[in-house]
């Protein structure tokens, strides 16, 4: 325990390309790494489109359990805050989704939009998951849970079960923009029945971020505000399907 606290001290906070940081990062890709050769060189098709299957049903669970371990962990907890609506979230149940079915247009969106959900999460945490302490369950929870999603969002490709197509970009910009909108009936619903007085889903009613934060000045207005992302996310991901 000795050697483990002089690397990672007692009092260590997860900090942008800290120690705490690039133990999550570096743990995420040899996870990456590990399941990729297995899979390419052990499984066929239809097990290694299973083997996602399973990581995702695995990722949900650990999901479900994190966000209920936050009753116990803050003291605003709201379970009408906690509902899978995040984009990360949605992810997660779309990778289920995109695995069951073996659909091609929804492992796209999760290849893409997913995983940059996922590192966002990690380069640019919300203002409650800033400077947490490493040993903490918050931490764990957020980094763990995250690091997950990017393994299994990138699987679909590192296993070779999706084959790059460029119409799915246009899918993704209007897939992005469908899941905003949805996040916004959500918040206004909660909003208006006192459910969860703060509910910002997707961040369409206030932004949490400095681009955000940018895009609601040039734009104040609930959901309008984040038009551009579409297009942004459109634009990335016609430009990472072009170069996969």
């Amino acid at each position: 325990m000795k050697i483990i606290y002089k690397i990672f001290p007692k009092d260590l906070k997860i900090t942008l390309f800290g120690i705490g940081w690039w133990f999550y990062t570096i743990l995420t890709a040899l996870t990456l790494f590990i399941v990729s050769y297995i899979g390419n060189r052990f499984l066929n098709y239809d097990q290694r489109l299973r083997m996602i299957l399973i990581i995702s049903i695995i990722e949900f669970i650990i999901m479900r359990i994190y966000k209920y371990s936050l009753k116990y962990i803050r003291s605003d907890y709201n379970y009408y805050n906690e509902l899978p609506c995040y984009l990360c979230n949605q992810s997660t149940i779309l990778c289920i989704i995109a695995s069951m079915f073996n659909n091609t247009h929804i492992m796209a969106f999760c290849i893409i939009i997913g995983t940059l959900g996922a590192v966002l999460a990690f380069v640019l945490p919300d203002s409650y998951n800033k400077d947490q302490p490493f040993y903490s369950a918050q931490a764990v929870g957020f980094y763990g849970y995250h690091g997950l999603l990017i393994v299994t969002c990138l699987s679909f490709y590192t296993l070779n079960v999706y084959t790059p197509d460029l119409k799915d970009a246009l899918w993704n910009m209007f897939m992005i923009f469908f899941l905003a909108c949805l996040a916004h009936v959500i918040n206004v619903f909660l909003i208006k029945t006192g459910l969860n007085p703060k509910a910002n889903y997707v961040y369409t009613v206030y932004p949490d971020n400095g681009f955000l934060k940018m895009l609601y000045k040039l734009n104040p207005h609930q959901l309008i505000y984040m038009l551009p992302i579409m297009f942004i996310f459109g634009v990335f991901s016609f430009v990472l399907l072009l170069i996969m």
